[in-house]
């Protein structure tokens, strides 16, 4: 494991050799910053990604209960498991530790081996609560109809890219002719084409390799893939052709012979319509800088309504370049 990977644990105690024989026996599994007293707690924690807050009882400047009660207050730390690792052994003082929002209370001193595990356990719960919390948001923001992520969770995604640079490909998918199909078909047929649209996407991203990148559902007949940039090429083709080659078996035999249906258009004069195509607006991050989640969808939005300008199934990737300070 290297020094990256090992999660951070911020250790308040103002004995000095407590401090070195607790970092002796948790330095190998964790990345420890020290506090000697409270205002060095919160200081650490402004400064620094902690994951987990081990505590003495008392401070020059404040207790370790209140400590606790101050960092269970803001939303900011609420969420952080706080261990006591304390010399004070009554039971008053361990119910104490418990009523103010303490996953653990351990009496010094300690046998290393059982504080391990005990840290090791509430990292264990601590990271399938976080787990089930992220499943529950994306299960109240999923659209009903495709159970994908929704508005919300595509936003996250899009700036987390943004936040981490990731050299990833961002494809925003719209589908062509939809509003006539409904308007022949039927709404119930419509959530059908809805539905094989994203079934093929997820197909494309399974084939290719693509399992774990992130696909969501804005509403209606527009969705967001991320693909690895290297696989864009790869997983587009492979969605148009899917399109193109599953659409015949949404329309009747009549109508993918004619290839289009006869619909009436906003002002009411009947037009025929072409069948349902697939356009697609990128952007590769590996080629283009952004600095928000917005600009992205600025960029996704405009080059798929170029996009939609070409007949049947297409994508067109952004290929400009940011603008650069001319050089003194």
């Amino acid at each position: 494991m290297t020094s990256a990977d090992k999660k951070r644990i911020l250790l308040a105690d103002p004995d000095l050799l407590s401090v070195a024989t607790t970092i002796g026996a948790l330095k190998d599994d964790y990345h420890v910053v020290t506090a000697k007293n409270g205002a060095d707690v919160f200081k650490q924690l402004k400064k620094v990604q902690i994951d987990m807050v081990i505590l003495e009882t008392s401070f020059s400047d404040m207790d370790g209960f209140e400590i606790c009660r101050q960092l269970k207050a803001q939303d900011a730390t609420a969420a952080l498991p706080v261990i006591f690792l304390a010399s004070l052994s009554k039971v008053a003082a361990e119910e104490k530790g418990f009523s103010v929002g303490a996953v653990e209370y351990i009496v010094k001193p300690f046998y290393a081996p059982t504080v391990k595990a005990r840290i090791k356990n509430q990292f264990k719960l601590s990271d399938a609560i976080n787990e089930l919390q992220r499943l529950n948001r994306l299960a109240l923001d999923a659209n009903p109809n495709t159970g994908l992520p929704g508005n919300t969770s595509i936003l996250q995604e899009l700036q987390r890219l943004v936040d981490a640079d990731e050299p990833a490909c961002v494809v925003y998918a719209d589908l062509d002719n939809f509003k006539a199909y409904n308007d022949t078909y039927g709404f119930a047929q419509g959530d059908n084409v809805i539905s094989f649209t994203a079934n093929v996407i997820r197909v494309a991203l399974q084939s290719n390799g693509c399992c774990e990148s992130f696909l969501g559902h804005i509403g209606g007949d527009d969705f967001v893939l991320v693909v690895p940039a290297e696989k864009q090429a790869a997983v587009t083709a492979e969605i148009i052709q899917r399109i193109d080659q599953g659409r015949t078996e949404l329309y009747s035999a009549e109508d993918v012979a004619r290839g289009y249906v006869v619909a009436t258009d906003r002002e009411g004069k009947e037009c025929q319509y072409p069948l349902i195509s697939l356009s697609m607006g990128a952007i590769d991050l590996s080629k283009r800088k952004v600095t928000s989640a917005l600009e992205i969808v600025d960029i996704c939005t405009e080059t798929k309504q170029l996009a939609k300008q070409r007949p049947g199934s297409n994508i067109v990737i952004d290929q400009r370049r940011p603008a650069t300070k001319p050089v003194k």
